[in-house]
Formats: structure tokens, C-alpha cells, sequence
């Protein structure tokens, strides 16, 4: 008998262990993949511009949107993001597409102060509302020794359905499940942020940047699809070295 109890509490631990080790792994969030299914190719503005990698491999100035196709929101007024690598004033300017080969700008640029690292913006209150149905194009723009870099990033706001309005959250992560589930990157990336600053990403935040590398579109002549694999090597890069 007492070889029995012997056993059975020198056992003890290591179920313990094992069922401690079962709960930890069941506890850790699940990310939701970011993986939109109707990509419509964006227009030749968003392919415009962009930020080659410098010589030295740091990352540029990099749109932490969809690029090659274009992006949904359900918001009025979204949150942009961005990555730079110093530190100066970035411009800022939004413009609607009046139709598929021509768009006006809304509102006067912006001057931007920016961090190094994730910088974002919600769509100042000084703009007017954007319009469900309408199709827009964002732009961040920054001076360097080689010229002016412009990146930007076509999105379309669509109307939200009734159990998006009324979903509530109980942590960000689900929050941030939910949006990528639903293609709204917009606001997917806008809750992961709301987790870190100074320019950081939390973990959820690096998850999403990496779909979205994983999501662009290689598409274009052999030129245009090096630019779109350099974008992709560099949000990679983010996602790695700024959480």
C-alpha cells in the first residue's frame, strides 16, 4: 500500500504539468488570417510613386495598407498607418476617384510630425465624411536626398452590416479577428494599435502586417512585380523589427 501511494504522488506532478501545459495552449489566442477573397486590382495611381529599399537594406517609407489591390473600411473617417524610418515631417493628402482614370483631392494637405517606426492617422475631423460606396486614394509623402519618395493606397467604404455595428469585444485580439475575418483591414490594424505606441507593434499588429504581405498581388510587368516584392521583403521586415 504504501508502494502504491508512493507512486501515485511521485506521478502527480507530471499530470499536472501535462494538464497545466494543455490549458496554456488552448488559452493562447487564435489570429484570424487576413485573407480577402474579392481583391479588385488597384488603379495605376496606387502603383505610382513608392520607396525603393535603401543601399544599405534599412526599411522606407511603407504604407501599412493593401496596395496592389484596394482595402475596405466600414468607417466614416478610418485610421491610416505608415512606417518610417526617420523621424521628419511627412505630407499628407486624400482624394476621391470622381471615376476609374480620374480623382479630385478633399481638404488641404496635412503636414505630419512622425515617429521612427509606426506612425498613424485618423482622418483629421477638419475633413469632411467620407462617403459609403466611394472609392479613395491616401498618400504620404517625404522629402530625402534622392527627391521626393510618394507612396499610396486605394481603399472603398462599404456599408456595414447590421451584426458588425452591434458586435461588442471582450479583448483586441477578438476585435482584431473579427475585422481581418471580415476583409476590414482598416480596422483590423487600427485596434491592433491600440496596444502599443512610440512607434511599436504588438503582437497581433505584427500578424496582421505579415498577411498583408502575404495577401499583395504579383501582378504587372517584371518591373512592376520586383517594386511589389521589394514592398512585400520590406513589410516583412516590419513586421519582424517593430513589435
Amino acid at each position: 500500500m504504501n508502494h502504491q501511494k508512493s507512486t501515485f504522488w511521485r506521478n502527480r506532478p507530471i499530470t499536472s504539468l501535462v494538464i497545466g501545459m494543455l490549458f496554456l495552449i488552448t488559452a493562447v489566442p487564435a489570429y484570424a488570417k487576413y485573407k480577402p477573397k474579392n481583391r479588385k486590382p488597384a488603379s495605376g495611381y496606387s502603383g505610382a510613386g513608392g520607396s525603393r529599399s535603401p543601399d544599405n537594406g534599412s526599411i522606407p517609407l511603407t504604407l501599412l495598407a493593401p496596395k496592389t489591390f484596394i482595402g475596405k473600411t466600414a468607417s466614416l473617417r478610418p485610421m491610416l498607418a505608415w512606417y518610417t524610418p526617420n523621424s521628419q515631417n511627412v505630407e499628407f493628402r486624400l482624394f476621391e476617384f470622381e471615376s476609374a482614370t480620374r480623382v479630385k483631392q478633399i481638404g488641404e494637405f496635412k503636414e505630419i510630425p512622425t515617429v521612427v517606426g509606426i506612425n498613424k492617422l485618423k482622418l483629421p475631423s477638419d475633413y469632411p465624411e467620407l462617403t459609403v460606396g466611394k472609392t479613395y486614394l491616401w498618400q504620404i509623402s517625404s522629402d530625402s536626398a534622392g527627391g521626393q519618395i510618394i507612396n499610396r493606397a486605394e481603399f472603398t467604404v462599404i456599408n456595414p452590416t447590421q451584426s458588425l455595428t452591434k458586435k461588442k469585444f471582450t479583448t483586441i485580439p477578438e476585435s482584431v479577428n473579427y475585422y481581418a475575418e471580415n476583409e476590414l483591414w482598416y480596422e483590423a490594424l487600427e485596434e491592433a494599435l491600440k496596444v502599443k505606441s512610440n512607434g511599436k507593434l504588438s503582437q497581433s499588429g505584427s500578424t496582421l502586417v505579415q498577411e498583408l504581405a502575404e495577401s499583395e498581388m504579383l501582378t504587372g510587368s517584371e518591373a512592376e512585380i520586383n517594386i511589389i516584392k521589394r514592398r512585400i521583403d520590406n513589410l516583412e521586415k516590419i513586421s519582424l523589427s517593430s513589435q
